[in-house]
């Protein structure tokens, strides 16, 4: 992430994004010592010989538990039971509203999912939350694109800080999320990198 720029043309940076408890995505790494039961949603995105990767994760800091970490791994397991070739965005979006609310929680709003490849961000875009009657895409083979559904515990309403950089939830309740790549082929999907729920440790 260190090129990308914000809205006021600042560069991150820092190849890793570290967002806390309130912050949902896109904060820069800080000093400022951890403590235990917080939320830590680690970002990064790499650039190799000219193609890009991007993959995040939520820990919980210390012996700790949390109602969003198992909230997250339903809502993770409820896109990719849907994703598949000419299944519309829509449908993958609409499985992960319902497994967030069953467990009480809600998408973010005003976030997204999209394509990768020679560019960080790329088509397609891929709302978590599409507006009703919104055109959104068909997934396709040869598609490569980002999973990357985010939840809170509130309303699921965002706010810009100050930076330009960190994104929060308006109400200050604390949001959790996950990032993969997904490969679209002809008869089915591949998971190109990222964490999955296995693979999601206590720090």
């Amino acid at each position: 992430m260190a090129g990308v720029l914000n809205g006021r043309g600042e560069p991150f940076g820092s190849a890793c994004s570290v967002s806390v408890d309130d912050v949902v995505a896109h904060a820069r790494p800080t000093d400022e010592p951890l403590r235990a039961g917080q939320l830590v949603t680690l970002d990064l995105m790499l650039e190799l010989d000219g193609w890009h990767a991007d993959v995040a994760d939520t820990v919980l800091v210390g012996d700790q538990e949390h109602a969003l970490m198992p909230a997250l791994d339903a809502v993770w397991d409820a896109a990719i039971a849907q994703i598949a070739p000419g299944v519309g965005w829509d449908r993958v979006a609409g499985a992960m509203a319902d497994a967030a609310a069953a467990d009480g929680a809600k998408l973010v709003r005003g976030l997204a999912g999209h394509g990768i490849g020679l560019a960080p961000h790329e088509l397609p875009v891929l709302p978590l939350t599409p507006d009703p009657g919104e055109t959104v895409p068909t997934l396709r083979p040869g598609m490569i694109l980002t999973l990357e559904p985010a939840i809170t515990s509130g309303s699921g309403e965002i706010i810009d800080s100050e930076d330009g950089w960190a994104i929060r939830t308006a109400d200050g309740t604390p949001s959790v999320g996950r990032e993969a790549m997904i490969a679209i082929e002809e008869d089915g999907f591949r998971v190109l990198g990222g964490p999955s729920p296995d693979d999601s440790l206590n720090a």
